[in-house]
């Protein structure tokens, strides 16, 4: 690798700025932009040089960036795509961070697509904004990558997610990544919603209830925000993954109502064996 920097991002959300000050913290030159002005203010507050204006939309801050990452909400992809693209050098690696990476779900073009690759960290928050951002949100974490990717694509996507903490990248497509994802990422988020709406509509108080309630409910924290297009752009898988977790709901309900520990303790350590063999590969 001859060289390294400067990198540009745009967005400076949870991701964005979270990749940002990680980045900065390991002495990289990083140029940044954001539609925010509040974002863009405490950036710059935080250390971060933000380069641009509203009229430019970053491009400013693309132009003879090494590596560029669009770390924007999918609904605002497609125009900040187009952006980094334009103002990008013909050698610049253009990389982006949404949750979803077939070209159908972003909502951009043939030439655009091809142009960027897909780079999905799974590390996030239930908050939003610059103010949720910290530098060491990626450490220890996996980042899907499209497996498209050539070498040199694939050693400076490596080399940005690395120096921000990453310690797994991963190589699959994108229609396999984002069927991945309506499993791991938006079943998760609509049954915590899920939950916590129905404690909410049995009158349970949030504040009596502990760690466990809290840690399955975190999800349910986040604002609506970009959720509805996620949602829109989610394969056909999303719907699948819904229907086997009603069969399980269905499962445990069938099992208390007919009083039949042996089917309770199948789905029981089904569930349990599932969640240790993480742990352990953790």
């Amino acid at each position: 690798m001859k060289r390294k920097g400067p990198v540009a991002v745009l967005g400076l959300g949870c991701i964005g700025g979270s990749l940002a000050r990680a980045l900065v913290a390991q002495d990289v030159e990083v140029r940044a932009w954001a539609l925010s002005a509040a974002d863009r203010a405490q950036a710059e507050a935080a250390g971060i040089r933000i380069m641009g204006d509203d009229t430019g939309r970053g491009a400013a801050a693309c132009a003879g960036a090494w590596v560029i990452v669009v770390a924007v909400p999918i609904e605002r992809y497609a125009e900040a795509s187009r952006v980094a693209v334009s103002a990008a050098s013909s050698d610049a690696v253009i990389l982006h961070a949404c949750g979803l990476q077939r070209q159908a779900a972003l909502g951009v073009d043939e030439a655009t697509h091809e142009r960027v690759l897909g780079t999905h960290p799974l590390a996030g928050s239930h908050e939003t904004g610059f103010a949720a951002s910290r530098p060491d949100l990626f450490v220890g974490s996996t980042v899907s990558v499209e497996r498209r990717a050539s070498p040199d694509a694939r050693e400076r996507a490596e080399w940005l997610w690395r120096v921000a903490g990453a310690e797994r990248v991963e190589y699959r497509d994108a229609e396999t990544h984002d069927r991945l994802m309506a499993w791991v990422s938006h079943l998760p988020q609509l049954a915590s919603t899920a939950l916590a709406a129905t404690l909410a509509g049995g009158g349970i108080d949030a504040r009596a209830v502990g760690t466990g309630a809290r840690d399955a409910t975190r999800l349910a924290a986040s604002a609506l925000g970009s959720w509805p297009a996620l949602l829109r752009g989610a394969p056909r898988d999303l719907r699948d993954a819904l229907a086997g977790l009603e069969r399980a709901i269905a499962e445990l309900r069938a099992a208390l109502d007919d009083d039949a520990p042996a089917k309770l303790e199948a789905i029981w350590e089904r569930g349990r064996a599932w969640r240790r063999s993480g742990e352990r590969r953790a």
